[in-house]
């Protein structure tokens, strides 16, 4: 059975090396295959590869993409992570919906992630201000005259 600290452990290292380096392949050291992901698309999604898409759908958007964790909280198996996400919106449209203008962001969120006995994460709750991104980004702006 894995620690809190072991679980932590592993968040750190998928931020570190996944979410800021681009080393998607991480993704599958620390989650289950069929991990559920809600907060990341309507309804919550199945499957690790969901999340790996998830992960470079960000990273495309935000190729400077850094998050940072501000506070850990670990009890029993679930860990959550306060977190500050930053970076530089100057490649795909974001959600394939907002152009990127070159703006930055820099917004915060939370995770809860619950994990298995051999210390895999099965099932995450991701939650974030989804209009102060869009605002950040440009969306609600006015267009030129």
């Amino acid at each position: 059975m894995s620690t809190p600290e072991q679980n932590k452990a592993v968040l750190a290292r998928y931020y570190e090396e996944c979410l800021n380096k681009g080393n998607l392949d991480v993704i599958y050291e620390g989650a289950t295959e069929d991990h559920i992901s809600h907060g990341t698309a309507a309804n919550g999604k199945e499957g690790v590869e969901h999340l790996k898409e998830w992960v470079r759908l960000q990273r495309a958007s935000f190729p400077d993409l850094h998050v940072t964790v501000d506070d850990w909280i670990l009890e029993g198996n679930k860990v959550v992570s306060r977190f500050t996400a930053r970076g530089t919106h100057t490649g795909d449209d974001y959600a394939g919906l907002i152009p990127a203008q070159g703006r930055k962001l820099e917004i915060p969120g939370i995770v809860i992630d619950e994990f298995d006995d051999e210390g895999k994460i099965v099932e995450s709750w991701f939650s974030m201000d989804s209009y102060d991104l869009a605002t950040q980004l440009g969306a609600f702006d006015a267009p030129p005259a």
